[in-house]
């Protein structure tokens, strides 16, 4: 497995290997900031706080659909020599990852220029099978007309839904809750996936959800 930390891709200094579990960690960290040369504005804070029975209120804003549409270069992801964008990243499963390479090279691509590439090769025994939202909605669901909104473990999706592509074998769960808004009734359709995660599956098999699985 190679793979390099977004600080090392950002300086001339050499790459050094970066252990299996904090794959994923770099993967995000390199989609998310979407730059390879530039001077990060403000300040990131790697501490982890502090929780208890006495914590005060901490309010966290999490807004994916302005971090991924920023003014950040974007960066172009390929698995298995085929071109995904950014929005893939968030259903890879690092265990199923033979090698991961990066390259500094600008390039473009349907009309839209990358400054970089994240270049996956999957372990060949694994065979992902991509399809975006809406074809995983059509597949598994019926619904109704009403709104949809997805969450991808604890990630709220603000992508077109047509763009969106997910890996169907690294979907552990498919939740379905109908809830409705405080104005006017409106009923949403909010669509849980859950991801095979080492914690995720250790969860599920500890949990009963309630609700009817198929």
């Amino acid at each position: 497995m190679i793979l390099y930390s977004y600080n090392q891709l950002a300086t001339s200094e050499k790459p050094k290997p970066v252990p299996m579990k904090n794959i994923l960690t770099s993967i995000i960290l390199l989609v998310t900031f979407q730059s390879f040369s530039q001077t990060l504005s403000g300040e990131i804070s790697t501490s982890k706080p502090n929780y208890s029975e006495n914590s005060e209120i901490k309010v966290i804003y999490n807004d994916s659909l302005n971090t991924l549409h920023s003014k950040n270069k974007p960066v172009g992801i390929f698995v298995n020599g085929i071109f995904f964008n950014e929005n893939l990243i968030s259903t890879i499963s690092p265990d199923k990852i033979e090698t991961l390479t990066v390259q500094k090279e600008s390039f473009e691509k349907n009309g839209k220029e990358y400054f970089g590439k994240i270049i996956i090769e999957m372990k060949s025994d694994y065979k992902p099978n991509f399809m975006s939202l809406k074809e995983l909605t059509s597949k598994y669901l019926t619904l109704n007309t009403n709104p949809i909104i997805f969450q991808i473990d604890e990630n709220v999706i603000n992508q077109d839904y047509n763009e969106y592509l997910v890996d169907e074998n690294f979907i552990l769960k498919i939740v379905l809750n109908k809830t409705k808004t405080s104005r006017k009734n409106t009923e949403i359709n909010l669509i849980k996936l859950i991801t095979k995660t080492t914690e995720n599956i250790k969860k599920a098999n500890e949990i009963r959800i309630k609700g009817t699985e198929k």
